[in-house]
């Protein structure tokens, strides 16, 4: 994008009232221990060209959002301590959260109208790394409010996946912005977080996955695909299985896209492999939330990480494109979701080892040592998180909103389009698996390049 960003000022928000002395200590859980030391990063960027942000002069937008984030980091007092070294707890010793401010030399449209997922953590204060040394992600969050020419701005956020998940922290950003909107100095007890992981996940000695194995890898891109409605639409109907009579299977936006992008990359790529007799086989890991599966079900306010991993193997030869509509590749990612049930939740409670994982994990192991070769998907979704709804500081709601790349291979993520008919879907590769990908002509008849605004179909 050729865009020259400096830093011009870089401050401490400490909580507008100190901690307690006997909340000092925030212990982690057994899936917080779970977790890589990694920053996530969003964006939410706003033109302020609506009838409210003309109302707000761009002098005091700093000052709300440094005020109300103090505010509510007297209750997500932990996000203002310190990550120990062996990463076991919190010390919530209100040392603050960095805001920086930053001035972009460009206009806002350069970025929404063509967004390159490889530049986008320009706009977040942390470098989005995987490390897992002691001294390494001991601040747990951070700000960047960043100033456009054009009066635009965009609020990044850096948020470490070692204290919770992405549906959390997206009610730590509303909750954030309703104070900012609502000015207030105690939260009302709704929007109080309450901190139950370690509680309902006790921590043990040895993680469930060991953070370590996380590897990060160089030249890895990220591009962003969009299906509009439309498209998503009849995909669906694609994977519709209209053999099991009047109450069919009917996919979901995320099983048919996870679906759906997985079969065009094997497509594609096994077209440039030389044929030969090894046996290849794919994982698909897609994150669960277990908000909605506890019982009794985990409170809205609820912060922490209560997110795991479900799995499927399956044979390329069975994803390979249109053989991934006949095999019924869907039906077994919702099948492995289903597992994650109150029995599974249970065990895990009591620390036992994740039975479904540890099967997929020795079939690997298996097929790896018969010559054979896994290759391994994570799909994570942030649809219907209700960025567009939920991030009104006070000037409107963001006029779009992205997260930034990463440097793991083949993880796949989705977000909403602003309109919240389509969905975006980050695409992380290795470089020569990308240009075979993003080539491939059936994927680029379902999307689209238009990120900001309507998006247009191309079926």
């Amino acid at each position: 994008m050729n865009i020259e960003i400096e830093a011009i000022s870089n401050e401490m928000i400490k909580p507008s009232y100190p901690t307690p002395d006997h909340l000092g200590h925030y212990q982690l859980s057994l899936l917080d221990q779970s977790s890589p030391k990694f920053y996530n990063h969003v964006v939410f960027y706003f033109t302020m060209k609506g009838t409210k942000a003309r109302e707000v002069p761009t002098s005091t937008i700093s000052i709300i959002l440094k005020r109300s984030l103090s505010v509510i980091l007297t209750h997500y007092y932990p996000l203002a301590g310190r990550l120990e070294k062996q990463a076991q707890f919190i010390s919530c010793n209100d040392e603050g959260v960095p805001f920086v401010e930053a001035q972009v030399n460009a206009q806002l449209s350069q970025v929404i109208t063509n967004p390159v997922a490889q530049e986008l953590d320009m706009f977040c204060p942390f470098v989005s790394r995987h490390d897992e040394s002691d001294d390494a992600h001991q601040i747990l969050l951070g700000i960047q409010l960043n100033m456009f020419n054009c009066g635009g701005i965009a609020v990044g956020i850096s948020c470490s996946d070692k204290i919770a998940d992405a549906l959390s922290w997206t009610r730590f950003f509303g909750t954030w912005a309703s104070v900012a909107r609502s000015p207030k100095t105690i939260l009302p007890k709704a929007l109080r977080p309450e901190f139950v992981s370690a509680t309902m996940f006790p921590p043990r000695p040895q993680p469930m996955i060991n953070a370590e194995t996380c590897v990060m890898k160089k030249d890895i891109v990220t591009k962003i695909f969009v299906f509009n409605g439309f498209a998503i639409e009849a995909l669906r109907a694609m994977y519709c299985d209209t053999k099991s009579g009047p109450n069919h299977f009917r996919p979901s936006r995320v099983e048919t896209l996870s679906t759906f992008i997985i079969s065009r990359y094997e497509a594609a790529v096994s077209a440039k492999i030389k044929r030969n007799t090894k046996e290849r086989v794919y994982t698909i890991l897609h994150t669960v939330n277990l908000h909605p599966r506890m019982d009794p079900p985990l409170a809205l306010n609820s912060f922490g990480n209560f997110l795991v991993f479900a799995g499927t193997q399956v044979p390329a030869s069975s994803i390979n494109g249109e053989a991934s509509i006949s095999s019924g590749i869907v039906k077994k990612i919702r099948e492995a979701v289903k597992k994650v049930d109150k029995e599974y939740l249970r065990k895990l409670q009591m620390g036992e080892e994740d039975e479904q994982l540890r099967m997929i994990e020795e079939g690997s192991k298996s097929i790896e040592k018969r010559g054979g070769e896994v290759i391994e998907f994570q799909v994570t979704s942030l649809s219907k998180f209700r960025y567009y709804e939920l991030l009104d500081f006070g000037w409107g709601k963001p006029d779009w909103s992205s997260i930034a790349a990463w440097n793991f291979d083949k993880i796949i993520a989705f977000l909403d389009t602003s309109d919240g008919d389509g969905i975006e879907a980050y695409v992380s590769l290795n470089e020569k698996d990308m240009a075979i990908f993003e080539s491939d002509k059936e994927l680029l008849k379902y999307t689209n390049p238009n990120y900001f605004g309507p998006v247009k179909s191309n079926l």
